[in-house]
């Protein structure tokens, strides 16, 4: 059960290995990796600003548009401490390599919701 959706901005990073990229690389190479869903609970809806040179380590990033379903926790009662656990989740899931995470937007899912995000290598489900 999913009580809030938390809607975030980051930076992605994503390792280009040998060759110099471009922007259409840079593109295709993020939109490659994040048009489906990346998990139930977290999907990015936008990407833009792509940085399509290499930094130290090889890798180019993009600023992504994250929305995440937080789970309903017992203990938590403020808006608040659900776009904590958002931040957290996008932190765990995602390639952000320590980046800042901005809410822009939250809002409780009442009454709560059961499914996550739909990706499209799983079969919807019929109701």
């Amino acid at each position: 059960m999913y009580a809030c959706k938390v809607t975030c901005r980051t930076t992605l990073y994503h390792d280009f290995g040998n060759g110099t990229p471009n922007l259409a690389s840079t593109k295709a190479l993020f939109h490659a990796h994040y048009q489906n869903p990346v998990s139930d609970c977290l999907r990015v809806t936008d990407l833009s600003n792509y940085k399509h040179w290499k930094n130290q380590f090889n890798e180019v990033a993009a600023t992504a548009l994250v929305e995440v379903l937080v789970p309903y926790e017992r203990h938590v009662d403020f808006i608040e401490d659900y776009e904590s656990l958002a931040c957290r989740l996008s932190r765990r899931l995602l390639p952000i390599k320590g980046a800042a995470i901005q809410v822009i937007e939250s809002e409780w899912l009442t009454p709560n919701r059961s499914e996550g995000f739909y990706r499209e290598s799983q079969p919807k489900k019929k109701i």
